[in-house]
């Protein structure tokens, strides 16, 4: 953390993709979990500077809902309570990381804010102030994890004591806990696809929330299912750089029980875009946590989001890459 006397600050975040929770089940040892990575575009950049009240301003196309932003403010004056902070924060957000695509933008932008109140402060701080603080990664480690280091991260979740099952959006008390991280680790030098269909509808917060209480508890054997693409599958290939187990456990885990749910949740329309995805020549194609953005990989990446972009006019493609970069605090 610098030393300067700072009253403006501008924090840079890089998106993540979620490739699938895991312990959907309520008779196991843990619950939730998951494996995911950064990628290093479109990223956040949220402005902060020191004000008498804490105001957030979100100038994105797609913006944070009137309930969002007022949750986002709760847990600012909540952490302006607890540490008995002095200063407060107006906060800008810009950038097109847009909410409730399945970028994790939600955690970013709390992680930010958070971490913005403690370097505004001039107060001494770890991760995990900043983590617990923001009432995010209850349901996964993540975007909590890649926030900070940026890479591929694999976590099992929490200890299982008869906690509801519901998206990180609405936990509203940690209990000091985070996921456990089994695995992180730098990610290989490949190229990766994402295309965001902004003709299906992403999904509401309140929609998640009923779709979580829909479709869980998992049973054992859906769950195991999924921990076995999870470790032997990408967890694996990501260590040994192997390109083609890789993709051939991102198409599998589509068709695990609860990717599978997630991904009926759009219907044919999404189903039908995976197929010409990978008809233009991707080897392999998920969905990225509750959707509706797609990522996939392929030999060509330019040329498949070349042919994506001519043929279907309606959505946003666009090739990045991996990214073992956590976020950037520039200092004005």
């Amino acid at each position: 953390m610098s030393g300067k006397k700072q009253n403006k600050i501008k924090i840079t975040s890089f998106p993540r993709i979620h490739i699938t929770l895991i312990g959907m089940n309520d008779d196991g040892y843990r619950i939730n979990g998951g494996i995911g990575f950064s990628i290093s575009t479109p990223h956040s950049d949220i402005h902060f500077e020191v004000s008498e009240e804490v105001e957030v301003i979100d100038e994105r196309v797609l913006k944070l809902t009137e309930q969002e932003q007022e949750r986002l403010y709760h847990v600012l004056m909540e952490t302006i309570n607890t540490f008995d902070f002095k200063k407060k924060i107006k906060c800008i957000i810009r950038g097109s990381a847009l909410p409730h695509y399945g970028l994790g933008s939600g955690t970013t932008v709390y992680l930010s804010c958070i971490e913005a109140l403690f370097i505004l402060n001039k107060k001494e701080y770890n991760h995990n102030n900043v983590v617990l603080a923001s009432k995010r990664g209850g349901t996964s480690g993540i975007g909590i994890n890649t926030y900070f280091e940026g890479g591929f991260i694999f976590d099992v979740g929490i200890k299982n004591s008869a906690q509801s099952f519901v998206p990180d959006s609405v936990i509203t008390d940690r209990k000091n806990e985070k996921p456990l991280v089994m695995h992180k680790c730098k990610l290989p030098d490949w190229q990766i696809g994402v295309c965001i269909p902004t003709y299906i509808q992403n999904k509401s917060h309140h929609e998640e929330v009923e779709f979580f209480k829909k479709t869980l508890p998992l049973d054992k054997a859906s769950v195991d299912s999924i921990l076995y693409e999870a470790v032997y599958g990408i967890t694996a290939s990501i260590i040994e750089n192997d390109y083609e187990a890789f993709c051939k456990s991102v198409n599998t885990i589509q068709f695990t029980k609860w990717k599978y749910m997630e991904r009926l949740l759009y219907g044919e329309d999404l189903i039908e875009l995976e197929q010409k995805i990978k008809f233009f020549g991707a080897d392999c194609v998920g969905m990225s946590s509750l959707g509706p953005i797609l990522f996939f990989t392929g030999k060509n990446i330019n040329g498949i989001v070349e042919q994506i972009s001519s043929n279907i006019p309606e959505v946003v493609c666009y090739s990045t890459s991996f990214n073992n970069q956590g976020r950037i605090i520039n200092y004005d």
